[in-house]
C-alpha cells in the first residue's frame, strides 16, 4: 500500500472546500500518514459529485492505516484514504458500514506533490456504489456565508420591527435614505437573491462587527 505523510486536511460532511475557502475558524487535522489510491478518472468525478459506499474489503485495507500528527498511538482514523486520477486529488472518511461521512480537498503544496507521484502509481479498481449527488454550488464560500448572515439579520430585523437599523443598513448598502420599510426589505430580499454585488460584502462586515462589539 501506497502512503502521503504529513498534510493538513479540512473535513467537511458535504463540501469539500479548495484550499482558498478555508477559514481561520475551520477545524483543520493534522495527518501523519494517510493511504492513497490511483483511481480512474470516472470513479474520480464520481467520489467528487456523489456520497459513495465502499465495500468490506477495501474498509479492511485501509482500516486504521490513517495516523494523526501526536505521540498518542491511539490517534488515528479508522477509515481515510486519498483517492487521484493524475488530474485531482481528495480525501474521505468512511463510517464503519462504508458509506462516506466526510472529505476534504488539500492545499496547493499537497495536491501538487501528490500529482506528482500518483504518476508512478498503479491503478486501483475501486468497486463502489453510488448513494446521493452532492449539492453543487458555483458560488465561494464566503458569499454564500455572507448572503445566509444579510438574510438572517434582515429578516430579523423586519420581523422585529427594528426599523432604524434596517434604515440604516440599507443606507449602508445604497447610499441613500428610503423610509418605507416595507420597500426596504422587498429591495434588500430581491438584491440578495439576484442582483447580488460587492457592495454587499460591506454590509457583510458591518453585520458581523455590530455583534462582536455587544
Amino acid at each position: 500500500m501506497n502512503y502521503y505523510y504529513d498534510i493538513i486536511l479540512n473535513w467537511n460532511e458535504e463540501t469539500a472546500y479548495n484550499f482558498y475557502e478555508w477559514n481561520d475558524t475551520d477545524y483543520l487535522e493534522l495527518i501523519k500518514k494517510i493511504p492513497i489510491f490511483k483511481v480512474k478518472h470516472k470513479t474520480l468525478i464520481d467520489i467528487l459529485t456523489n456520497n459513495i459506499k465502499v465495500n468490506l474489503e477495501f474498509l479492511n485495507l485501509i482500516k486504521d492505516k490513517t495516523l494523526l500528527s501526536g505521540k498518542n498511538v491511539l490517534n488515528k482514523i479508522s477509515y481515510a484514504t486519498l483517492f487521484t486520477d493524475n488530474k485531482n486529488v481528495i480525501a474521505l472518511e468512511f463510517n464503519k458500514d462504508g458509506y462516506t461521512t466526510n472529505r476534504s480537498k488539500l492545499l496547493l503544496d499537497d495536491e501538487l506533490n501528490i500529482l506528482e507521484i500518483s504518476y508512478n502509481l498503479k491503478e486501483y479498481n475501486l468497486e463502489y456504489e453510488l448513494i446521493s449527488n452532492l449539492k453543487e454550488t458555483k458560488e465561494l464560500r464566503q458569499i454564500r456565508e455572507a448572503k445566509h448572515l444579510i438574510s438572517l439579520e434582515i429578516n430579523n430585523l423586519y420581523q422585529n420591527k427594528n426599523y432604524a437599523k434596517l434604515r440604516y443598513l440599507y443606507y449602508e448598502y445604497k447610499q441613500e435614505k428610503l423610509e418605507d420599510i416595507d420597500e426596504i426589505y422587498l429591495k434588500f430580499t430581491t438584491d440578495i437573491n439576484k442582483n447580488w454585488s460587492e457592495l454587499f460584502l460591506k454590509l457583510y462586515y458591518i453585520i458581523k462587527l455590530s455583534y462582536h462589539n455587544v
